[in-house]
């Protein structure tokens, strides 16, 4: 297991966590559309990477990865195209028959498969649709996973405005409800923003109270141990369960994000001195040289300036400041910011998509938040509270 801390992992870099996997597999047989709920960081691309690579019979995976779309039909165009290239399609007589009356929208025909080019003019809903109900008799499921999903939620609003999100969602839902498809074709929802807080603004809790959320919990203690011991097969020094539960303490939220952080500065650091052996000393300092890694981090900063706008933006702002200036922030301090700023009506969802993103938490106390992470919450303090 190599150490990767930018993109998701596969293959053996993938930590398989069992009964993650498990309840991913419930959901999937039960024929549940799922939304996967869980903070960046956490694996979610991860896991679903590993569902494609490792399906069951009969099951076709689809992997999309959605957050440059900023229009309904380039939307279904690109999964009809993605489709097209699946085993589930593939060999399909009436897919065959199907694309021979729609030959002047096709862009190109290759080894691996038929692609649609973009037109205006055709409805790429009505083709999916009509695609995936050609092979719906057949005895095999397709399962769409669409990863950064809330993004083009968010992109469709900024550029054609809330009717068009509504419509947008309304689409989606009319899809996992076709009585023609619900036996055969599955979608699975994820991304890094919470869906349910963007829907919520829309007013449309509607268009998604069918999903069943699937959950991705930090990493159990024995869990992130196991990741350390597995990690280090691939690294020139080893580690003490005294100097591994250190790590642990240190990093807190328990992700395998942070934990591969730390090893990448321990092996630098390691290398670059000639360390003989790895001590307290030479993690705290790990610890250091992590939080110097912007690109890292910077992520969360720019990903609030880039959704949050003028008051909003400011007042999330000054919430993530005096967390990380004073550990904590009660829900009195918070709703006194929302005075200041004028978001007496929602502010209430600014912080719950905080929590969602994975910046913040009540969970020791519904009346006092803290950060997740204590090495976002330094990085915080250091490079954008002061």
């Amino acid at each position: 297991m190599r150490i990767q801390t930018g993109n998701p992992v596969s293959g053996s870099d993938f930590y398989k966590r069992v009964h993650l996997i498990d309840n991913a597999w419930d959901l999937i047989d039960s024929g549940a559309h799922i939304l996967i709920a869980a903070p960046r960081r956490v694996g979610k691309t991860s896991l679903m990477y590993y569902l494609r690579d490792n399906p069951k019979k009969n099951i076709s995976f689809l992997y999309l990865d959605t957050e440059s779309i900023n229009n309904e039909n380039e939307f279904f165009r690109r999964i009809v195209n993605k489709v097209l290239k699946t085993d589930f399609i593939k060999g399909s007589q009436k897919v065959r028959t199907f694309l021979e009356t729609n030959i002047p929208t096709i862009k190109k025909v290759g080894p691996e498969g038929v692609e649609f080019g973009v037109s205006d003019g055709h409805d790429y809903f009505d083709m999916l649709t009509r695609i995936l109900k050609s092979t719906a008799c057949e005895d095999k499921k397709l399962v769409i996973m669409l990863d950064e999903f809330p993004e083009t939620l968010e992109n469709i609003i900024d550029d054609e405005g809330e009717n068009a999100g509504r419509h947008f969602m309304q689409s989606n839902r009319e899809l996992r409800h076709d009585s023609e498809l619900c036996n055969n074709v599955q979608f699975i929802y994820t991304g890094s923003i919470g869906l349910e807080n963007v829907v919520s603004k829309l007013n449309a809790m509607q268009s998604i109270n069918d999903l069943a959320r699937l959950k991705i919990p930090t990493l159990q203690k024995q869990e992130a141990k196991d990741l350390i011991r597995f990690l280090l097969e691939s690294l020139q020094f080893d580690l003490s369960e005294k100097l591994i539960n250190y790590i642990l303490q240190k990093i807190e939220w328990l992700i395998p994000f942070y934990i591969q952080l730390v090893l990448q500065e321990l092996k630098v650091l390691a290398r670059n001195e000639k360390l003989d052996k790895i001590t307290k000393t030479a993690i705290d300092r790990a610890f250091g040289l992590m939080l110097e890694q912007r690109n890292h981090f910077e992520n969360w900063h720019t990903r609030l300036r880039k959704v949050l706008k003028g008051h909003d933006y400011n007042f999330v702002k000054e919430l993530l400041n005096i967390a990380s200036e004073k550990d904590i922030i009660n829900s009195n301090d918070i709703f006194n910011l929302a005075v200041k700023y004028g978001l007496e009506t929602s502010y209430k969802d600014l912080v719950g998509s905080l929590v969602y993103d994975g910046y913040i938490n009540n969970e020791d106390d519904s009346h006092i938040y803290r950060y997740n992470s204590p090495i976002l919450r330094m990085w915080w303090r250091k490079n954008v509270a002061n």
